[in-house]
């Protein structure tokens, strides 16, 4: 007998499962030699109808399908999370790929499929359907990884994240299977209520590190790391946006919706090894970062370190743990989003990524200057932006916790940031400029970049209502 389904439950989900399949019969048929960027143009009316439509659910709340799928604060949260960020890398996927031509539509597809399975991400309370909604992000983001067929840094980029990928899959269902060994069910409720009123064994043990290596992998924790550089640097840059923001935002949600909910009642235990996992992870990203001349490869031990931050907030444990988690989240958005919209309106005119080649980009272009300044600045959590309060939230957890020593090392990584982030500021302010030619900006993306500047500022300076909505979206149980 089938369950009976709360479809206003899965509304947004269902919205864009209607979304994607009117844009596929779309694109078949659509003349091939259509010139106008339909699919693009259809996808931002239709993200926008969403975003104002999710932000009337409000009060949407409970659970459907056999209770494996959850509408609570956190779902709706980053859901929402989930449709800001779309629209972003929707039209930075128009801008970078003005050369492609007619194989642009079928990655807006892709992004389509992604943004779908994040969502599902964000509301799933069930081994199962956490699987099945993480491969569908994750088989997105191989083939958009993959997708300059004449590029070989993408194919390469494709080759290691679908290879580790896929390990990180079947760590994840061997996990599952011990666990569904020990308490004969996938729902995170059932296992909840199992892990407080058992001791870990070494057989659930073994579960929650294998489940762990594959949450390690989706947020770039180290030692699952390996694959963050290179798929960075050879991904189209629309795709390194959405694995900076919207696949790391997704690993997170599955890392507190497992190991903070279901594997709650074993947080004591485990605690200690998120902590050292925290300090390994944001010492070796901030190191190796030191020495990098690519501004994308940059960026992606600088991912690594945050992850480091932010896995801060997990071993705490705690409300204000997973609210600073949550409201981090929110601030590296629109801050890593604003340095990948000049990254991809730079790397347009000068076919290059390169650190070196940013001298003098005050010159040539002062929006896009300004932009990646107080990106970079938010990124080095110097007040008074958004990364600032955020791992100030994170530092206050981890010492209310008692793990002070976290905090001094979380402290000599924010000093050793500093350093690289301002080294390209010098480059784009200081340094002599390679070429005096401007770089013209269009009017959406002078748009776009002007929104991420003030939602920079705006999480930064007037804290409260975001600080607010992220502690609505902690997990109930939470001390």
């Amino acid at each position: 007998m089938f369950p009976t389904i709360d479809w206003s439950l899965i509304s947004l989900e269902t919205a864009m499962a209607m979304i994607l399949v009117f844009l596929v019969v779309l694109d078949i048929v659509l003349p091939k030699k259509t010139t106008k960027d339909w699919i693009g143009i259809l996808s931002f009316i239709a993200l926008g109808g969403l975003i104002i439509f999710w932000f009337t659910q409000t009060g949407l709340a409970g659970t459907t399908f056999s209770g494996t799928f959850i509408m609570d604060p956190m779902a709706w949260f980053f859901k929402a999370f989930f449709l800001v960020t779309g629209v972003f890398v929707f039209a930075m996927t128009q801008e970078f790929f003005k050369t492609l031509g007619e194989r642009r539509n079928e990655f807006y597809l892709l992004l389509w499929l992604a943004l779908i399975g994040m969502c599902l991400i964000a509301s799933s309370v069930d081994f199962l359907l956490m699987f099945i909604a993480i491969e569908i992000l994750t088989i997105s983001l191989y083939v958009m990884t993959a997708y300059l067929k004449s590029d070989k840094l993408s194919i390469e980029a494709g080759m290691k994240y679908l290879i580790l990928g896929a390990l990180s899959s079947g760590f994840f269902l061997y996990g599952i299977s011990f666990i569904y060994g020990a308490t004969h069910s996938t729902h995170f409720d059932v296992i909840q209520s199992f892990t407080a009123n058992n001791p870990m064994t070494g057989f659930t043990l073994m579960a929650m590190v294998m489940i762990f290596a594959a949450a390690g992998f989706k947020t770039a924790a180290v030692p699952f790391h390996m694959w963050v550089a290179d798929v960075y640097q050879g991904a189209p840059t629309p795709v390194t946006a959405l694995l900076s923001v919207g696949s790391k935002a997704a690993g997170f949600v599955f890392l507190m919706r497992v190991f903070l909910g279901a594997f709650g009642g074993w947080h004591p235990q485990w605690a200690m090894t998120l902590a050292i996992v925290s300090a390994i992870t944001m010492t070796y990203g901030n190191l190796v970062a030191l020495y990098q001349t690519n501004i994308k490869r940059l960026l992606g031990y600088s991912s690594i370190a945050h992850a480091g931050y932010l896995l801060m907030g997990a071993a705490a444990g705690s409300a204000l743990g997973v609210a600073g988690i949550n409201f981090y989240l929110l601030g590296y958005l629109f801050t890593n989003i604003a340095a990948f919209l000049v990254i991809i309106v730079f790397s347009v005119v000068t076919k290059s990524d390169e650190i070196a080649d940013f001298a003098g980009l005050s010159k040539r272009s002062g929006l896009l200057a300004c932009a990646l300044l107080l990106a970079l600045v938010s990124l080095a959590g110097l007040p008074p932006l958004a990364g600032f309060f955020g791992k100030f939230i994170l530092l206050m957890a981890v010492v209310k916790s008692g793990y002070l020593w976290l905090a001094l090392v979380a402290a000599g990584n924010i000093i050793i940031s500093v350093y690289y982030y301002l080294m390209v500021a010098k480059r784009i302010y200081v340094d002599p400029a390679k070429s005096t030619s401007p770089i013209a900006v269009g009017g959406g993306m002078q748009l776009l970049l002007v929104i991420a500047m003030v939602a920079m500022l705006a999480i930064g300076i007037f804290q409260g209502p975001f600080f607010d909505a992220a502690m609505k979206a902690v997990l109930p149980g939470l001390r």
